[in-house]
């Protein structure tokens, strides 16, 4: 996974300054316009607004290091849905078949825990 530091991003450039429009890299949704920067060192400035205005907005994938909207965030597993899409939670558990509540985190009956299909490791 290559971490990116910022989301996509586009620079926008006014008479007064700079101003930053961030992008969910998953959806292509704009998140945030920022308000106009008057710097004069481009890359301080960008930082600046990522982490004044930006970021606030986004989740990072572990997975992928995408920067992602919540919408596009499955934050059981901290994914974006392009790694792990969301799935309903189980009815039944996998190993041994016993219905269980939508609470539960490990099998009433057999203790194995009840999670994502890409999660599970094979013990065989």
């Amino acid at each position: 996974m290559e971490k990116q530091k910022i989301a996509d991003f586009k620079i926008l450039k006014e008479e007064k300054g700079t101003r930053y429009r961030f992008f969910c890299q998953a959806s292509g949704m704009v998140m945030v316009t920022t308000k106009c920067y008057p710097g004069t060192n481009p890359e301080q400035e960008l930082e600046t607004a990522w982490n004044n205005e930006g970021r606030s907005h986004f989740n990072l994938c572990h997975k992928c290091g995408k920067w992602v909207c919540d919408a596009m965030y499955n934050a059981d597993v901290l994914h974006c849905v392009d790694c792990t899409p969301w799935e309903d939670k189980p009815k039944y558990c996998t190993q041994c078949g016993t219905k269980v509540d939508i609470t539960d985190v490990f099998c009433r009956k057999c203790g194995v825990k009840l999670q994502y299909r890409e999660e599970a490791v094979d013990d065989n």
